[in-house]
């Protein structure tokens, strides 16, 4: 009786822990509503996790921290960065203060946010037009935004199939 007892409370204990450390909070039995979603809040997609290069920042740049991500077995995914509302803002990651943009479609794509900036990589603020999918795809798979400006070096580069940039586009629309 004993030795069930513990077996039972080990069991709970493993999914806790994997649970509170998948990233951005979601364990293995989380459903999500779409792929879009699934993409957003894990990195990974409906095929499988997605590969991503780059987002090099901080003194741990280039050293596996994110530089290798996925070849050292760290997981990123978008809401690490831009929050779980795709609102962005600034937050410490790997001992650094990071700037990630707001991402929502609306705000991606607004006229009335043309002309908005960002920083390059070289941390001079860029001027560019409104998101459109192709451009938005090109951000995220070649870290170059609408005008032709390279995004911070922070950005990882994700090696995502056009499915599914579409869905996280749709994904991004609901916010």
């Amino acid at each position: 009786m004993k030795r069930q007892v513990f077996i039972t409370i080990a069991a709970l204990v493993i999914v806790l822990l994997v649970t509170a450390c998948t990233p951005s909070g979601f364990g293995p039995f989380t459903r999500f509503a779409s792929n879009g979603e699934r993409i957003y809040f894990t990195g990974t997609s409906a095929n499988g996790p997605i590969s991503y290069s780059g987002g090099d920042y901080g003194p741990m740049a280039g050293r596996g921290m994110m530089g290798r991500g996925m070849m050292r077995g760290i997981s990123l995914a978008c809401a690490d960065c831009h929050g779980s509302d795709a609102k962005g803002g600034q937050h410490f990651m790997h001992m650094q203060l990071m700037d990630a943009p707001d991402i929502r479609w609306r705000t991606l794509t607004s006229g009335e946010e043309a002309g908005d900036t960002h920083a390059d990589e070289g941390g001079h603020e860029m001027a560019h037009e409104p998101y459109t999918p192709e451009t938005f795809a090109r951000a995220v798979r070649n870290g170059i935004d609408p005008a032709g400006n390279p995004l911070d070096a922070a950005m990882p580069r994700w090696q995502m199939s056009d499915q599914d940039i579409t869905d996280l586009i749709e994904f991004l629309q609901t916010k």
